[in-house]
């Protein structure tokens, strides 16, 4: 029988051991990768998330009509301005339920997720003294990184002018791990400018294809002007290409998805001109345009070249069968309320690391 001495012995052996396996846990979390964005489909390591604490409909411009639709199109016009938790309680509490939940996904599967923060009630005057709202449960369209290039843009939407200012520190702090961190001339305060130097750019237009970059242009965010400063911007390094859509569709990650080098979910209806010529031999999934639209048909998740986050809705099942035909593991959740108001899991989230 075993004495004491013995027992206590073991005790302490065991809290030890799990002390010992606890700390070098922590140290490897503290030890962060290099930024850099190598392509859509390597593996998501880290990444900025839209908030689940704060939206405020923006004031209904031209900007939310290219957005809204339906019953939350309706929704969205009669509560321009309005605070959501407050306009419909319910509607938030959902929001922000099926965004923490996704989060604690990304985390359980490794990736470092940063929260956008809030934005000062002077910074949601700008650009030109009109509060437009707080969209950052979408965060991605402020910036993109490319390669180790992390990029603050111009967006052409009043609404995402001002969401850089809820990351502006998490952007910053990128310099120290080999980030260049640089901005985008600014959009003013103007609607829209068509003349040399007046390039737009949101990132949910941006699609990183290695060595590959194409631009959505849909007539209503980016433009080819602003293609031509981010391909100035890089270098020879990559080329920078515009990919026409359908002007009833904001950005190109409403109408394309690319989770592994050589497959393509698009819509093919909203692409006039076709895709790049690079991807013609590519296994292209076509998606209904009523469900690229509908339902945010193509904005998901890519974790990797094996593994895509679907929303759990039903009408998103075609989606998940076609991903699991060609041997990805597909992870479902809800996400209603963000894709009914115009963003999906793409639209939610930017990486840092991708490697």
């Amino acid at each position: 029988m075993a004495s004491s001495r013995d027992i206590l012995l073991l005790i302490f052996k065991f809290l030890a051991t799990k002390f010992t396996i606890n700390f070098f846990k922590a140290m490897i979390m503290q030890v962060k990768d290099p930024i850099y964005v190598k392509s859509e489909w390597a593996d998501l390591k880290e990444c900025v998330y839209g908030s689940p604490d704060a939206w405020v409909l923006p004031k209904f411009l031209a900007d939310a009509r290219l957005r809204a639709q339906g019953e939350f199109g309706k929704f969205w016009e009669a509560n321009a301005g309005k605070d959501v938790s407050v306009a419909a309680p319910e509607v938030f509490k959902e929001l922000s339920t099926q965004i923490r939940k996704t989060i604690t996904i990304l985390e359980s599967h490794g990736v470092l997720v940063h929260v956008a923060g809030p934005i000062s009630k002077k910074n949601r005057l700008f650009p030109r003294g009109e509060d437009h709202g707080v969209s950052t449960p979408w965060m991605r369209d402020p910036f993109v990184t490319i390669g180790n290039n992390v990029i603050e843009l111009a967006p052409r939407s009043l609404f995402h002018r001002r969401q850089r200012f809820a990351i502006r520190e998490i952007l910053a702090s990128t310099m120290d791990r080999g980030g260049r961190y640089f901005a985008q001339p600014d959009s003013g305060s103007d609607d829209y400018v068509d003349a040399p130097g007046w390039g737009y750019l949101e990132g949910g237009d941006v699609f990183v294809l290695g060595d590959e970059i194409l631009v959505g242009h849909s007539g209503g965010c980016s433009n080819p002007e602003g293609a031509r400063w981010l391909q100035h911007a890089l270098g020879s390094k990559y080329k920078v290409e515009t990919v026409t859509i359908d002007p009833m569709f904001p950005h190109l990650d409403c109408v394309l998805m690319t989770p592994r080098e050589g497959v393509a979910f698009a819509c093919l209806e909203a692409l006039p001109e076709g895709l790049p010529k690079f991807m013609l031999d590519w296994d292209i999934v076509n998606v209904p345009k009523t469900l690229a639209k509908a339902h945010m048909g193509c904005n998901n998740l890519v974790l990797n070249d094996r593994t895509v986050l679907v929303p759990e809705e039903e009408p998103l099942n075609f989606i998940a069968n076609e991903l699991k035909l060609r041997r990805f593991d597909v992870l479902r959740t809800p996400y209603r309320v963000p894709c009914m108001a115009g963003g999906s899991f793409r639209c939610a989230h930017q990486p840092l690391v991708r490697i």
